[in-house]
C-alpha cells in the first residue's frame, strides 16, 4: 500500500469522462487484451505478448490493485460500451515511479481518446492518490504516444530500459 492509500475492491474506481470510462482491467478482459496485443502496429511498439504473458500481466494487475489501490484501467467508449483499450497508472518498482500508460485499438486511433484516457488517470493520480510526478515510458520511435504525452504536458525526463526496451521516460509534476 502507499502511504494515504487505502485498500479498493476492483469494481469501487470508476473515471468517467465525456465520452469514457475507465474501470479496473481483469482478467475478464484476456480477450479484448488478447486481440489488441496481436495488432501489428501493438506488437511493432509495445512488443508480441503471448496469451499466457497477458494472463500473467493482467492477474499481476488485480494483485496492484490490491496492494496499491490503482493499476490499469479498461477504456469504454460510453457511447456504445465498446472495450477501446487499456489505460491506467502502473508503479514500476524498479524505478520508483508511477507511469500512465494507454494502449488503444488501431481502429480508434487518431479521435484522441488516449489523450482523454490519459489526462483522466494523471488528474485522478495527483488529485486522488497525491502522486507527486507521473511518467509516462514511450520507445523513441513512437510518435503517437510522444504527441499524446506532449499534449498532456509532459517533457522528456531521461532515457531508460523498461521490460528490455529502450523508452524515453516523459514526466509530469503535480501542480502546486
Amino acid at each position: 500500500m502507499t502511504a494515504g492509500s487505502t485498500p479498493v475492491t476492483l469494481a469501487a474506481v470508476l473515471i468517467e469522462t465525456d465520452r469514457l470510462l475507465l474501470r479496473p482491467l481483469t482478467v475478464a478482459d484476456l480477450d479484448n487484451i488478447d486481440a489488441i496485443n496481436a495488432m501489428p502496429d501493438v506488437v511493432r511498439t509495445m512488443g508480441s505478448v503471448a496469451r499466457p504473458t497477458a494472463l500473467a500481466r493482467l492477474e499481476r494487475g488485480e494483485q496492484d490493485w490490491r496492494d496499491r489501490g490503482y493499476g490499469l484501467m479498461a477504456v469504454i467508449e460510453r457511447a456504445t460500451g465498446r472495450f477501446l483499450g487499456r489505460s491506467g497508472l502502473k508503479y514500476w518498482p524498479q524505478f520508483g515511479e508511477t507511469e500512465v500508460g494507454w494502449v488503444l485499438r488501431s481502429d480508434v486511433r487518431g479521435h484522441g481518446f488516449a489523450t482523454e484516457a490519459g489526462r483522466a488517470c494523471i488528474e485522478w493520480g495527483f488529485g486522488s492518490l497525491g502522486l507527486p510526478y507521473i511518467t509516462a515510458m514511450i520507445r523513441p520511435d513512437n510518435d503517437r504516444s510522444i504527441r499524446v504525452a506532449e499534449r498532456l504536458g509532459m517533457r522528456p525526463l531521461r532515457p531508460d530500459v523498461l521490460i528490455d526496451i529502450p523508452v524515453v521516460v516523459y514526466s509530469l509534476d503535480r501542480p502546486a
